[in-house]
């Protein structure tokens, strides 16, 4: 389990893990990033927390979610479509 500090908010702290993972290549562009339940197991949160984290992702343009499927890292074209609008 990855320990989160206690003075920031779970959720920040959460989405910047995700955000460098993303960023550096952890996780690939159309690639499925770990389920809501893993992120709550990794980091210890609640599943509220976890849902919030993923709005922001999703805010963010740097996932997109398929009902049914996952949640994948979208491709930078998918980025700059979310950013142009």
């Amino acid at each position: 389990m990855v320990e989160l500090k206690a003075n920031q908010p779970r959720w920040r702290q959460v989405h910047a893990i995700i955000v460098v993972r993303i960023r550096t290549g952890e996780y690939k562009a159309g690639e499925r990033i770990p389920s809501l339940i893993a992120l709550i197991e990794e980091f210890g949160i609640a599943n509220a927390t976890g849902q919030k984290v993923m709005r922001a992702l999703r805010a963010d343009g740097l996932i997109r979610t398929e009902p049914g499927m996952g949640s994948f890292v979208t491709t930078p074209e998918e980025r700059q479509a979310v950013e142009g609008q």
